[in-house]
């Protein structure tokens, strides 16, 4: 276990501290972490346009991407607020904009029941009956994957062109480019993510999304007019039609297992520390409201980190918010084991509904725990379809 100094610049706290637990040098994102580049970010919002934006690719002016993800990934941005703030736009806008947020909320649902075995087959399994292309001289593809590893960002459409490409037409497991994108993605999680590629993949509907040069020519022209393969690409046809089979899914609903406590849960003891996960880094943290004067502790969990790999890229934008937390709070850094280090405290937390949370307090449970902060609320039912889920959902405000 060891303390950060955040005073130390994030460039000397990265080779101090993460030096092995990195997948590459010290590279800065697009995105500024914090609970104010956050409320900026949201205070600026202008969805004006965006059904008819959203998709588009380059060049990036005529982008309708929101850039608010990693804000809401990490909880400095709920899906409550941003779903409110939206609320005066156009009606076409508002409707498209907000259905992202349910998908967001879609995807936390099922990671919540399904935990660890989103990494496997969701409704269908898939048998890849599509030939492999040389994509190394691709422009369309080493595009995107520049901007991802420079920037730490790719829109919507551009990670289904990747997820696509790379699930049907390259030779290698689409698990090891799930991950890749995983580790380079600021807002990148395993519930949005890994959904989204079981989606492309069709893994989770019956049906893949197909990536062609026709996808490129609409959204971003250029980057066919400068490729090399322009009148010789790999892609200009659609991939196959995989052969899907269903998959017959059972879970145990019950809901305080799966989605935590729907209440707060006190045993009795009073916290002396209120500590806080990368799902929920934001000033409205319920367990660090509720204990405005308690000191706040967050661990960098150098076991899993060593597993993940993760960019500095977001290492960085952690420690920028936790430096903006740390004028406010009595805030403490370890990078270490949580569970070791959790054991010498009577701790307050906020539930995230994620495997590594449950692993850790299920050693050492807090003393006073308090609700994830929802857009829906929690279902007794497993969604096969993101249709089906929206018909059956209980928004919370």
């Amino acid at each position: 276990m060891s303390e950060i100094n955040l005073k130390d610049s994030n460039q000397a706290i990265c080779k101090k501290h993460f030096a092995d637990l990195v997948c590459d040098e010290f590279t800065m994102s697009i995105f500024n972490g914090g609970q104010s580049a956050a409320d900026e970010k949201l205070a600026n919002l202008d969805i004006t346009g965006y059904a008819k934006k959203r998709n588009n690719v380059y060049p990036e002016r005529k982008r309708g991407s929101s850039y608010l993800s990693p804000y809401i990934r990490h909880g400095l941005l709920s899906l409550n607020e941003v779903w409110s703030v939206v609320e005066d736009y156009p009606y076409e806008d508002k409707v498209k904009f907000r259905d992202e947020l349910l998908w967001q909320e879609f995807s936390r649902h099922l990671y919540a029941i399904m935990g660890k075995k989103m990494s496997k087959n969701l409704n269908y399994t898939m048998i890849n009956t599509n030939k492999t292309v040389n994509t190394q001289e691709m422009n369309c593809i080493n595009t995107i994957t520049e901007e991802l590893t420079k920037t730490g960002y790719m829109v919507n459409q551009t990670r289904m062109w990747f997820s696509s490409h790379h699930a049907f037409r390259a030779e290698n497991n689409w698990k090891v480019y799930e991950d890749f994108m995983f580790r380079h993605l600021v807002d990148g999680s395993r519930y949005a993510n890994r959904l989204g590629w079981h989606w492309v993949m069709g893994n989770q509907t019956g049906k893949l999304y197909g990536f062609a040069q026709s996808q490129v020519k609409n959204r971003a022209k250029k980057l066919c007019e400068e490729c090399s393969l322009q009148y010789n690409c790999p892609i200009k046809m659609w991939p196959d039609e995989n052969r899907f089979d269903d998959v017959n899914q059972k879970f145990d609903f019950d809901i305080i297992s799966k989605f935590g406590p729907q209440h707060i849960v006190d045993t009795g003891k009073k916290p002396e520390i209120v500590w806080i996960t990368g799902e929920s880094l934001g000033d409205d943290d319920p367990a660090m409201k509720s204990y405005p004067d308690l000191p706040v502790l967050f661990i960098f969990d150098s076991i899993l980190l060593k597993h993940l790999q993760i960019s500095t890229k977001r290492i960085n934008f952690l420690l920028d918010t936790l430096k903006e937390l740390a004028v406010k709070k009595n805030l403490v850094v370890h990078v270490g084991d949580p569970q070791k280090i959790l054991q010498n405290y009577n701790y307050a937390s906020t539930h995230a509904c994620v495997p590594k949370y449950k692993d850790i307090i299920s050693k050492n449970m807090p003393v006073v725990e308090f609700p994830t902060r929802r857009l829906v609320e929690p279902i007794d039912f497993y969604p096969k379809s993101y249709t089906s889920w929206k018909k059956n959902i209980v928004l919370t405000q």
